[in-house]
Formats: structure tokens, sequence, C-alpha cells
């Protein structure tokens, strides 16, 4: 008996076969005749088109089709190939019974008999408009992830368990110039070998470098919890990149571009040890070069201070700007002439000082600095003006003039001092004398504070006169100091030092304010006229400073007349203007003082509100003796009447200059012929005696004088 199972009948195996397709529910599957008609239905074809069986066999197949997929003959075409190739698979959008649309996946096989000849279609029909519409809402969130990672400022990289690059985006590519044509990136390792690589390389060198860089990496991702960093350059270009390693292995990257970062904060960090406009190290920088010099040298180095003569009337005369440009010259002439261990900065202004290392005696610090006098004379050219300077240097020596810095510093301060006293453009070592001079200066400070603080000031005032027509125009205020122990200090001998440690502003407000509340309680309305210094005149509230003292005293301000050198205004001659017209509308006077010995005098003139001109004493004192002294007086009293202003000379002492003042119509003087200047308690008499002579004869009259 065989032990093989019976076989089925061919009539079995087709009615298990249409079993087994009616029994199918998610797929479409029937038979199409050679013609496309359909003739045979499952139930998963009912499912998906709608249609009983008994509805659509004998109905031809393109029925499903859209109009748009039968006029371009679609359903021909699958039958066609399904023929000519053995099979047709595609997809596209199928029409239900009730006309809606479902997209299909289709698969079309030619069903051949025994003898091969044709005796159908076989379709099976699969509806995947679900997945169709996950997959379209997937690329369209890709898309997005896409536009949002390629428009991110941020380079980004994600690398998984098996540091595979999965995700990056194109910012990440430029900024590390990745070449993905020439070495495709897909690994951690790729993108080193692009970053270590170098064209033609020795191979193994790169690789050793690759391997130790991925080493590191995984290595400090392996120990920390939190964020690795690390700073590469690309190309002149600074670039930060975190690393943060994630829970299921691998890690993300970010990449920023922080160049402009970097260049603002190197930008921040020069300005803080360097001066803006010469490049040069500044003070805190030089010292802090100093404190190491003198650690590191065993104590043997030179300071040499230096300061520039004749350059405040640079300022002065061209402007701020010629100045700069000056100051940029000077110090690429001495950092020429100097060695790289050397050291040069500029400590303000115009003063530099200059460190010079390993330097045993002080003929090298000496040599040095007449080599620097004789450079910084020669000419300077700013836009084609030839601009002459010269330079004084004060020198100090370690370890014998000292061993700290700031001693050092300022005992070169003090030998550039007595430079200058020398006659400048000169070099003076320091001698320990030399103190001496700065503690006077030192004491001479104190003394000039405490004299203002316990009110040891005193005004002066010198009349003006008119000699024609013969009345007191104003008195000139003068300030006067005596001190409890230096006695009566001449003006010339505190004055320009007051202005010079920045006293000047409120000894100038003291002048001020007393002057105007002594002539508020003169007999006579007489103008008093105060002169400003360069530093007060400077002041941004000097309009307020004025008119309180006005409010304060009571003075009318028409009898107010303040005198202004040209020195004051020649730095900014525009504003200069606007703060005199001011002073002008509310009725004060201004007077031009030492007119002549400027550089300006005939455009201030034309520009400035002045009232008055006072012609310098120099003019006056060569009357006589110089005829072009009298040539100015002449002409420059014609100008004053040309312009409707007054001309007073100073510095009149004798009649014959009073004569020919007069004769050249000038007749407006101050100075001792008309008298010396007489304490505040002595102006009333003064006045009363010059009221008196005035009913005397003319022939006969005599000016009063004081003591």
């Amino acid at each position: 008996m065989s032990s093989n199972p019976p076989k089925a009948s061919s009539d079995q195996a087709n009615t298990l076969y249409r079993l087994l397709v009616q029994g199918v529910t998610d797929y479409a599957i029937y038979l199409l005749a050679p013609d496309g008609t359909v003739s045979n239905w499952n139930a998963g074809a009912e499912r998906a088109k709608g249609y009983l069986a008994e509805e659509i066999v004998g109905q031809h197949f393109s029925r499903f089709y859209t109009p748009e997929d039968r006029r371009a003959g679609l359903p021909q075409r699958a039958l066609a190939t399904s023929l000519a190739t053995g099979k047709f698979e595609g997809q596209g959008w199928r029409l239900r019974r009730d006309g809606s649309r479902f997209w299909a996946h289709v698969v079309i096989d030619p069903i051949r008999d025994e003898t091969g000849v044709l005796v159908g279609y076989a379709k099976i029909t699969r509806d995947l408009t679900e997945q169709r519409r996950q997959d379209e809402q997937m690329r369209r969130l890709r898309e997005n992830l896409d536009l949002a990672l390629d428009n991110m400022s941020q380079g980004l990289a994600l690398f998984d368990a098996q540091e595979r690059l999965v995700l990056s985006n194109n910012r990440l590519r430029e900024m590390l110039e990745l070449d993905e044509a020439g070495r495709p990136v897909a690994t951690f390792t790729d993108i080193l070998w692009q970053l270590h690589g170098g064209g033609e390389a020795d191979y193994a060198e790169t690789a050793e470098r690759v391997a130790r860089a991925r080493e590191d990496h995984l290595g400090r991702l392996a120990v920390t919890q939190g964020t690795v960093s690390a700073e590469i350059r690309r190309q002149g270009r600074s670039i930060a990149i975190s690393h943060r390693a994630l829970p299921a292995g691998g890690w993300v990257s970010t990449l920023d571009d922080i160049t402009e970062r970097r260049v603002i904060e190197d930008r921040i960090v020069h300005l803080a040890h360097h001066d803006t406009l010469t490049a040069l190290p500044n003070r805190a920088t030089f010292s802090a070069r100093l404190d190491a010099a003198l650690a590191a040298l065993g104590g043997s180095c030179a300071v040499l201070y230096l300061d520039l003569d004749r350059f405040k009337p640079v300022n002065d005369t061209l402007g701020h700007p010629v100045g700069d440009a000056v100051l940029q010259a000077v110090a690429a002439r001495i950092q020429a002439q100097l060695r790289k261990q050397d050291t040069v900065s500029r400590m303000g202004g115009d003063e530099f000082a200059i460190l010079l290392g390993c330097c045993e005696n002080g003929r090298d610090a000496a040599a040095l600095a007449e080599r620097l006098i004789r450079e910084i004379a020669r000419p300077i050219d700013v836009k084609g003006v030839q601009v002459m300077i010269g330079a004084s240097i004060g020198i100090a020596l370690a370890p014998q003039h000292g061993e700290e810095a700031d001693l050092l510093l300022r005992n070169a301060d003090l030998a550039l001092y007595r430079a200058k006293e020398s006659g400048r453009g000169c070099l003076r070592t320091y001698e320990p004398g030399m103190e001496m001079v700065m503690q006077q200066r030192r004491e001479l400070e104190r003394d000039l504070r405490m004299a203002l603080a316990l009110g040891e000031f005193a005004l002066h005032y010198q009349p003006v006169v008119d000699m024609a027509r013969d009345r007191i125009t104003s008195f000139e205020a003068l300030l006067r100091w005596k001190s409890p122990t230096r006695g009566q200090v001449p003006p010339a001998d505190f004055i320009p030092f007051a202005e010079e440690v920045g006293l000047m502003p409120e000894i100038g407000d003291w002048v001020l304010r007393t002057a105007c509340r002594e002539a508020a309680g003169w007999p006579e309305p007489v103008k008093v006229s105060v002169n400003l210094s360069t530093t007060q005149f400077r002041l941004p509230d000097l309009v307020h400073r004025v008119t309180a003292a006005l409010e304060e005293t009571g003075l009318g301000a028409d009898r107010l007349e303040l005198e202004v050198t040209e020195t004051a205004m020649i730095d900014d001659v525009q504003g200069a203007a606007a703060i005199l017209g001011e002073l002008r509308r509310l009725g004060i006077q201004i007077a031009m003082d030492d007119f002549g010995t400027g550089y300006s005098s005939l455009s201030f003139l034309r520009n400035l509100p002045f009232t008055r001109i006072k012609i310098d004493r120099s003019f006056v004192k060569d009357l006589g003796t110089k005829p072009e002294a009298a040539a100015i007086v002449r002409a420059v009293t014609g100008l004053c009447d040309s312009l409707g202003v007054s001309a007073t000379a100073e510095g009149v002492e004798t009649e014959g200059q009073v004569a020919m003042l007069q004769a050249e119509g000038c007749p407006e003087v101050q100075g001792y012929f008309i008298s010396r200047p007489c304490p505040a308690a002595e102006v009333a008499d003064w006045i009363a005696a010059f009221a008196s002579s005035r009913r005397d004869e003319p022939g006969n009259r005599a000016l009063p004088d004081a003591a």
C-alpha cells in the first residue's frame, strides 16, 4: 500500500484556489479576459472598489481608471507591458463605484494555458491610500526639517552609536568645508579625515592624527555628563563646537561661527592694554612689563620718560587731527629705534615711556635718548604741512635709581622735568636732588588748595581810562595771593602752575564771584573785567557759572566784562563762538586779551562777538623805538573802528606813550601811568579822586595813583 497521499484532481485544485482567492479581503484579486474584461471578482475587490461580482463581471477593467488616465491609454499600456515583460507593476489613482479615488498598487500577470496561448490576466490591487498619506506627511515633515536645518545659523550633526552621520545640515558642511564629492561623509572618521588630511599628506601620519582625535573625542564623551566643548580654526574662521552624548549611544554636535565674537573680544583685550590712537601699550601694560622685567632681569633695566616739546602750539594752531597724526608719527619713530625686547608706551597726552631690558649702565640709555631726540626733531609731514617739534627725555636706571616700577617711573619723570627746565630738547638722568623740585611742586599745590579754602586770595583792580572822553571805562580784576608762609606770591609764580594742576576752574569761580560782589558795591556803575583762564573757558557749564555769579551778587550783566585769550578759543572756534554768543545775549561784554600775540587774530575778530580788543603791552613798549609798533597800533585801532568795538592799550607807563596812542586813534589806556592795581577797599576812593580830578583844569589834572 502506497504511503504517498492521493493527488487532488484538477477540479479540486481549481476549487481550492477559488476559495483561497475569494477569502482574501485585503487585496482586490480578479481575473481579466484577454480583452481586458473582468471575468472573476473576489471579496477583496468588492471591498476595495464597491462593486458586486454580478455588477462588474463582463465590464472592462479600464473603468477603474480616472478619465485622464484612460485618455492617456494607461489601461492598454499596462496590459501591453504585462504581455511584453511578463509582469506589470505600478501605482496610481483608481476609482471606486461611488466615484471616489484611492491610491492603488497594481500587479498584472498574463495567464497562459499549457500550449502557451493567452487565456487572460491575473490582477492584484492593494489600497495604499493611507500609507501614501502617511508617506506624504513624512515627506513634508522631512522637507520642513531639511528646510529648518539648512536655514540654521549653527551647523548640526547627529551621530548614532556606530559613529554614523545620520543627520546633518548644509551649514555644517559649509563651516567644516566638507568635500562630499571627493570623500563622501558617512561617519565621524570621514569628517576627521577631511579636517586633518592635507592633500598629498602622508597617509600614515594623517591616519595617526585621525586616530588620536577620534580616541580623544570618544574618551571625553565617555567621562562627561554634560557637554564637551572645543574650538577649531578653519581658513581664518573661529568655530566653537559642542558635543552632547545621547543616552542610547552616539552624540549631537552643534557648531557656531564665533569669528566676529573673537574679533570683538580680541579688540576689547587690545583696547584694555593699548592706546587707541597709537596702538602702543598703555600705562597699565607698561607697568606690568616693568614689574616683570625687574623680577626677571635682576633689576637691570632702564626707563626713559619722553615728553614732546612745542606740541601744544601744534594742537592750538593746526588742530587736533594734525596733532594726532604727529603723535602717531612719533610713536613709529620711537619704535623704529627699539629692539624687539624693548617696550614703548604712550602714557597719555604727548608723553611716552620706554623700557630697556638688559641695560647694564646709563650709556646705552643715553645713546638711545640722543637718537630719539634727533629722530623726533626731523620735520614731520602731515598732509603737506611740515611740523617741527622736539623731545625732552628723563632717564632712571634700575637698580641704582629704584627697584620698584612706581619709583623708577617717578624718578624718570623727575629727570624729565629737569630736562625741560634746562631748555628742552635734551636729556637728563635722575639725580637724588631732583626729588626736592617735585617736593616743592607738591607743597605749592597743597598751599594753593589751602589758600582757596582759607581765603588767602584777594583781588586788586586796575582802571581802564578813556583819555579822550575823560572817563573810567572799567576796572580789571587781578588775582593776588599773600601766603602766611610764602609772603606775597607773584601771579606769574602760581597762576600757570594752578592751570597746570587743574585748580584754575575753582580759583576762577572764586575770582568771578568776588569781582561781581565787590563791583556791585562801587559808588559808580563802572564795569568790572574778569579774566577767564583756558581751562575755565572750556568748562561745559561756563555760562551757567557766570549767570549764577551774577544772580548771587546782584551785579547787572551789562557791568561784567569777560577777558578771553586766543589760546583758550583756538581749539574750537565754532564752540567758542556759540559760548561767547550766548554770553553776549545776556548783555555781558567780551574782550580779547593780549591781541596780536596769537595766531588767528583777524579771523577771530571777524567770527567772534568781541566788544573790546586789548592791544598787548609788547607793542606799547616799542612805541617810539620801533616804527612797526606804531603801524600795528594804527592798524588795530582802525580795524576796531570799522568793526565798532573798543580798543584798549595795555601796559601804558609814560605820558609819551599816551600821546602816541592818542595820535594813532587809541584813547583807552591801562597801565602804571594811569594807576597801579589797588586793593578792593581803595576802589571807591580812586573813583572819587578821579571824579575830583575831572573838575580840575585839563592841563593841571593829575590822575590818582595807588600805592
